[in-house]
């Protein structure tokens, strides 16, 4: 049977990879596959804090904390992301707003007929 400190170098290894992964996938714009990533790496964390009070898995620590620190650049990446995505969408609805406007000038309601006539 394997240790508890083995045990957690073990998911502790598996957990880096998955944040490794999730971080490239983030920064590639792959958001679902980052998704994918965040729920196959949440029963390795569960598991990890359950072992956190074992003998000798205290020494795990800095690993921990680095992978902290590649979490939290991660979330700062998605949070400016997600900023800049609305002010992108708040200046398309301005953009539609203006165009509701003027769409009348244009024409009936904005919509275009057709000058062919099918039946000729």
């Amino acid at each position: 049977m394997e240790t508890p400190l083995k045990t957690a170098q073990r998911l502790l290894a598996a957990l880096e990879d998955l944040v490794s992964r999730e971080s490239v996938l983030l920064r590639s714009t792959n958001y679902l596959e980052a998704v994918t990533i965040q729920e196959r790496a949440g029963p390795l964390v569960h598991e990890l804090a359950r072992l956190a009070n074992q003998p000798g898995v205290a020494a795990l620590k800095p690993r921990v904390d680095a992978l902290m620190e590649i979490r939290m650049e991660s979330w700062h990446y998605i949070d400016a992301n997600l900023n800049r995505m609305q002010q992108e969408l708040a200046r398309i609805n301005e953009a539609r707003v203006r165009l509701a406007r003027i769409a009348p000038v244009y024409g009936a309601n904005g919509i275009r007929r057709n000058r062919l006539n099918a039946a000729a």
